[in-house]
C-alpha cells in the first residue's frame, strides 16, 4: 500500500522536475517561488501569533 503511494507521488513529481529543469535559469520563476513562500510564511505566522 505504501509503495503504491510512493509510486503515485513519483509519477506526479516527474513532470514538475522536468519543468523546473527546463526553467532553471528563469529568474521570474524563482522570484515567484520566493514570493509564494513569503506569503505562506506571513499567513502562517499571523495565524499562530494572534492575541
Amino acid at each position: 500500500m505504501i509503495l503504491g503511494i510512493v509510486e503515485k507521488l513519483n509519477e506526479w513529481v516527474e513532470p514538475a522536475k522536468a519543468w523546473l529543469d527546463a526553467n532553471r535559469g528563469n529568474p521570474f520563476v524563482w522570484l515567484a517561488f520566493v514570493l509564494i513562500g513569503l506569503g505562506i510564511f506571513a499567513v502562517t505566522y499571523s495565524s499562530l501569533h494572534r492575541d
